[in-house]
């Protein structure tokens, strides 16, 4: 039996001259269900203390010559940090369906012909910690800590697997530094993708009708995003602001939604 399409749109609107284009983009049964999966894993997200309570976790570095090097790292209760990771899971691991990276894919390819590729390559760049990157660059060696690559390294080695391997290189990079200062580092790496997440969030959102508009402000090619939420009787809007080069400003508003 031949699947029915869901159909959806956005209409981009240019502030300056009020002109509107719409894009139109269809779903199967499969990738809608994959949509309304990943907004369920976010609300599960969202709902955690660590989250929800949005205290983060706090990294000190210092050194002089007089006292040499001290840090200290101040995260939440050991138990909402490991249903923070927790929840993070299917979002984060590759191979699930619901996993923001096929998500923000599948995104990008059905919606390929609207303007948004510089917004969706924010994201990615806040997901794998580049963002964070630009703030400082922890080196140990040859790796770079801050970095996905060693994430990955930390999450297989004590959060989501035992690995040994992974946990004897983690350990040869923290002589200097102790491994639970590195843990700060990571955690912060996690905070960064839930930001990501979040605003993914709210793109899928108005791609499934569950969002009126969204205001995108951004300007190429360098991004530094503020997030802004409003609420209007019924419609709820969303405004990005990232700043760089000069403005091009845009509304997004769901036009037509998929069938249920």
């Amino acid at each position: 039996m031949n699947e029915t399409p869901h159909k959806s749109g956005i209409r981009l609107r240019d502030k300056n001259s009020g002109e509107a284009v719409e894009y139109i983009a269809e779903f199967t049964d499969d990738e809608w269900r994959q949509l309304h999966d990943f907004l369920s894993h976010v609300a599960d997200l969202q709902f955690t203390q660590f989250v929800a309570k949005g205290s983060g976790v706090q990294l000190d570095f210092n050194w002089s010559e007089e006292t040499g090097l001290s840090c200290s790292v101040k995260t939440p209760p050991k138990d909402e940090v490991l249903a923070f990771i927790h929840r993070l899971r299917p979002l984060i691991l590759q191979k699930e369906a619901a996993c923001f990276p096929r998500v923000r894919a599948l995104l990008n390819r059905k919606l390929k012909d609207a303007p948004i590729e510089p917004f969706m390559r924010w994201l990615l760049d806040l997901y794998e910690g580049k963002e964070f990157q630009k703030l400082i660059v922890m080196q140990s060696n040859d790796r770079i800590m801050n970095s996905e690559e060693m994430l990955v390294i930390w999450l297989n080695a004590y959060e989501y697997h035992r690995d040994r391997k992974k946990q004897e290189l983690l350990e040869s990079h923290n002589k200097i530094l102790p491994l639970e200062w590195s843990r700060g580092v990571f955690l912060n790496l996690l905070v960064e993708k839930t930001k990501a997440i979040s605003h993914l969030g709210v793109l899928v959102e108005l791609v499934l009708g569950k969002r009126d508009a969204i205001s995108v402000s951004y300007e190429c090619p360098c991004f530094a995003a503020q997030l802004q939420v409003e609420r209007t009787g019924r419609k709820r809007s969303v405004e990005f602001s990232f700043r760089g080069r000069p403005p091009l400003t845009k509304t997004l508003a769901a036009i037509g939604h998929g069938v249920a």
